[in-house]
């Protein structure tokens, strides 16, 4: 097997997929207004209807990322609330990559940073917590790093499919 068939079948064993990482972070955030959720208001905050969030909760159920109360409130298991608090750094550490040192736009930082936050590794997602973490103790070096990052956008370098 090649190395792209290899890295193809590593996407298929991410531990959630997008839908599942939205899911749980919803929960998590209506969680934190003080009255855990119900199924209509997962499906109001994900803009999805209360059959989509039954289907997906029963699923979230067996796989231990939430508990259902006889109240049918939701709440995050303490597997899922693991899961969300690193889906959410490493959506955080994405987000702030992209601004701080590539000079992305924050509003697409913020897509960007939702779009791999839950296929980005432990490690890179560490890395790359280290990686800001050594330009902000030199903001000098943050500084002239993002200038020069974001002088080279200009020279013809948005064709993303170019190797560097």
């Amino acid at each position: 097997m090649g190395d792209f068939e290899k890295v193809w079948r590593e996407f298929e064993r991410n531990e959630v997929t997008h839908s599942v990482a939205h899911y749980l972070l919803a929960v998590a955030a209506l969680g934190k207004s003080g009255r855990e959720p119900r199924a209509v208001d997962v499906a109001h905050a994900l803009g999805v209807s209360r059959a989509a969030v039954s289907l997906q909760v029963r699923t979230l159920r067996e796989n231990g990322l939430v508990d259902v109360t006889d109240d049918h409130r939701i709440h995050l298991s303490r597997t899922g609330a693991d899961l969300v608090a690193r889906i959410a750094s490493k959506r955080e550490v994405v987000r702030r990559f992209l601004v701080e040192v590539l000079g992305v736009d924050a509003e697409t930082a913020e897509r960007d940073a939702c779009k791999v936050e839950h296929l980005l590794s432990e490690q890179s997602g560490a890395a790359l917590v280290r990686f800001i973490g050594c330009l902000r103790a030199d903001e000098g070096s943050l500084a002239e790093l993002s200038r020069r990052v974001r002088a080279g956008a200009g020279e013809g370098t948005d064709d993303a499919t170019k190797a560097p």
